[in-house]
Order: C-alpha cells, then structure tokens, then sequence
C-alpha cells in the first residue's frame, strides 16, 4: 500500500515559519491557532525552511478539509443536524442564506486561506526553479512547488464543488483583498485541473511519487466534473489501486483534532451532527440512502449506548459513524487523529467503471466495481452488496453513486458527485422532502458587501445554482 503519512502540526509555529520563509508579511498569515513545537533560527532560513513552509500548506488544507467534510455531509444526507445552530439548520435543510455566517467562517475562509497561502508559496518559489544560484536546492524548491500547486488545485476543487460561482480575491479581510469577479464552477474546475497537472510535474521533479499520483487523482475528479469522462478514465488507469493520499489530524491540543470525529463521534461532549434514519420529523424525515446496509456491514451503529453518544438537540436520536470513532467510547486518540482519504486509487477505479458504464460498457463497469465492493477491497475493508446495472441511467447513477460511498463515505465526495450529476445530466439527487432546494451554496454576504464586482450570492449569468 502506498501511504503518504506526514507529521505536519497545524499551528502558530508552521504558519509563522511559513511566512518568514516565503516572505510573506506577518498580517498576511493565520496565526491564530497555538502550537507548542518549536521553530528554530535553522528552520528559517535557507532549503531547510522549505518543510517547514510545507507544513503550514499542509496545515491550512486540513483546517479547510474536516469543514468541507463536515458541512457536504449535512448538505447531501450523509448526516443530519443533531444540533440546534440555525445557520447549520439552513445547510441541512438546503435554506442557505448569503449572511449565514457558518458559510463564511466555517467555509469561504477556510477554503480561501488555503487557497492564498498555496498560491503565495508557489509564486515565491517558482521563480527559483532552473535558477542555477539555487541548483543544489532544486529538489527542495520543486517540493515546495509542488506541494503548493497540489493544494491550491485541492483548494479550487472544494470551491467548485460547494459554490456557485467562486472568486480568487475573497477570504479574510486582514489576509487576502475583496476584489475579483465570480466564475462559474466549470471554469474554477478548469483551474484546478490546471494546477494538479502542473503539480503532477512538480512533484516528479522532486521525487515526490505519491503527491504526482494525487495528483492524478485530482486531474480524473476534475476532468469528471468537466464532463470528460474518457479523459477521466485514461488517467485514473495510471493509478495504483491501492493507493491511499490522506488529510492528517493530531491528538495534540482540540484546535487540531478531526472535526468530523468531534462533531459526529465526540469527544466527552454531545453531538452536533449524525445520520439520519428517516424518524425525525424536525429533520423532514430524512434518511441516509444507505442506512440499512453500512448498518449491516459495521459502517453505522444504529443504536448506540446513551448517555455515552447523545446529540446536543436531546430530541434527535443518535445514529453513530464509525469511521472516525476509534472503536471505543470518547474520549478517543484514535478518533481525534484520524485521517481524512482525499485521493485514494479506489476512486481512481470507479470513476474508471462509471466512465466505462457512460461509454455503454455495462459489464465492464459493473465487473471493475464489483472486484472493489464485494471483495473487501476498499479502504474500509468491508464487503458490500454487488452492483446490478438495468440500463435505466438514473437507477444505475444511484448505484455508481453507492459504489463511491463504499470506500469515500464522509470524505465531502457526495457533493462533488450530485453536483456534477446535476449539471451534467439534470439529476436531482438530494433527499426531496427538505424546504428548500438549494443544489450549491452562494457567495456568502461578507464578499458581496466587500467586494465592488459582486453584487448578489449568485453573480447574473448561466444559472449555476
């Protein structure tokens, strides 16, 4: 199995070292999480402070990543909200207003930090590249390229995928400038596509054979939304299956544990989210499509021990995740560490099987899935019902939609499915009886107020809500 497993800390530490080392100004970094490691005057200066500048990359994605995960779980029925926050109520019930400020904080942010400190890393460092001032750094810089490219496609990738319509420019007041008219996802996928190709290269400039084959991965998601799905296959075939690319999280100090794992399996506290099993009326009824069946295969605990798991809106039952659990009772280190798959060579494999079945090869598909479900060969390790394609596309879109929650459940990959099913072929896939419709979330209210070429959550133009 090809595993990359790096220590990165998020932290005060990373990001203050990360801008002394690319040059950025201190009031151009988020510093606001403490961390106790220590960086030395070494670590500052020279190559050597190009890990160091790595991790506060590796850092900002993860902070954006258990968000993006957290709220396209409750925006697609993988969890219901277990909580009482309105803000969160409106993800659930697909309401989302401009001036939500969970929309803001918990994600425009997030997402745009990660995106501002990759872009920032790779413009200082690209220069350098083939610079022979710097040719025994080579290696180095690359790394720092690469890693910088990878981030900040993974960055375009969430902000495709969750908005309808996105712009460079937005973020944190204090780090990045309001200015930039919206794009519409097409074209924000086309950038990332973009940049995992360029990562690609970086990457194997550097040696780095597991960030190049990421970014693989990144390019088939991307050429997916797009629409191109041969494309998409003939680049997912160059990935090992077993491949496995993951978001760290660490035990710590709580700004830097799993937010999926704190919110959904806890931590000596109530929870905020879980899945929905189709009895609770405040929540519309709504039902995780695959309750019965993750149920059965030890995915889902349908009845959990109370007091020990109870949600912090005490009429919501808990339906407990297992992914993130560590398998005992919080408190859990393991839990709070757990890994987040971002690109894994399961995925690579069914996005090869649905780009087989659109070509008309129902055999192929249904034979590339099957060896990965059946087989317990999938990251969770458990063997799941076969497909069994009829030929009527959306019956069989759900089923390739299944077969992609077998080995990416709760890894934010439902919203990139729906919503890319829905732009591309008209699908509604969402739970149908929530008060609302939204199949995106907006441009949230702080960037409109902002930003002098927004003027609304959604700019005019094609409607990519």
């Amino acid at each position: 199995m090809i595993t990359i497993l790096r220590s990165f800390r998020r932290g005060r530490a990373a990001r203050l070292a990360a801008c002394s080392v690319l040059g950025f100004s201190l009031s151009s970094c988020n510093l606001d999480v403490f961390d106790p490691d220590i960086i030395t005057p070494e670590s500052l200066g020279g190559p050597e402070s190009i890990p160091v500048a790595i991790a506060g990359l590796v850092g900002d994605f993860q902070l954006a990543y258990d968000d993006y995960v957290l709220y396209a779980g409750l925006f697609t029925d993988e969890f219901i909200l277990a909580g009482t926050f309105p803000t969160r109520q409106q993800v659930d019930f697909r309401t989302v207003d401009t001036n939500n400020i969970s929309l803001n904080s918990d994600l425009w942010e997030q997402i745009h930090t990660n995106r501002f400190s990759a872009d920032n890393a790779v413009a200082t460092l690209q220069p350098l590249v083939g610079d022979p001032e710097f040719e025994a750094d080579q290696e180095l810089i690359n790394q720092g390229v690469a890693f910088g490219q990878f981030y900040g496609a993974y960055s375009r990738v969430m902000m495709a995928e969750m908005f309808c319509a996105s712009i460079l420019g937005g973020g944190r007041e204090e780090e990045i400038n309001y200015e930039g008219a919206p794009v519409s996802p097409t074209e924000r996928m086309q950038d990332a596509l973009a940049l995992f190709q360029q990562a690609e290269a970086s990457a194997t400039a550097a040696g780095e054979a597991d960030v190049a084959t990421a970014a693989r991965v990144g390019q088939a998601r991307a050429q997916m939304f797009l629409g191109n799905y041969s494309q998409a296959a003939s680049v997912a075939g160059t990935v090992d299956p077993d491949f496995e690319f993951v978001a760290e999280y660490s035990s710590n100090l709580p700004a830097q544990y799993n937010e999926v794992y704190t919110f959904t399996y806890g931590d000596s506290q109530v929870l905020r989210w879980t899945v929905g099993d189709g009895s609770e009326a405040s929540r519309n009824f709504e039902r995780f499509a695959f309750y019965d069946e993750w149920s059965d295969v030890g995915l889902l605990d349908p009845d959990p021990p109370f007091p020990t798991f109870s949600s912090f809106d005490a009429t919501i039952e808990v339906h407990l995740q297992l992914i993130y659990g560590g398998g005992e009772p919080p408190p859990s280190a393991n839990g709070q560490r757990a890994p987040i798959f971002s690109s894994t060579g399961f995925e690579a494999d069914i996005m090869r099987a649905e780009a087989a079945y659109r070509s008309g090869d129902l055999a192929g598909a249904a034979v590339i899935i099957n060896n990965r479900l059946t087989t317990g060969d999938n990251p969770y390790g458990k063997e799941f019902a076969p497909v069994a394609f009829t030929g009527t596309f959306e019956s069989d879109i759900r089923e390739i939609g299944r077969a992609y929650e077998a080995g990416m459940w709760l890894t934010g990959h439902r919203l990139h499915f729906f919503r890319r099913v829905f732009l591309n072929d008209g699908l509604d896939l969402w739970w149908p009886g929530h008060p609302g419709s939204d199949t995106t979330f907006p441009i949230p209210q702080q960037e409109i107020d902002n930003n002098p070429d927004v003027s609304q959550g959604c700019a005019s133009g094609p409607p990519w809500n």
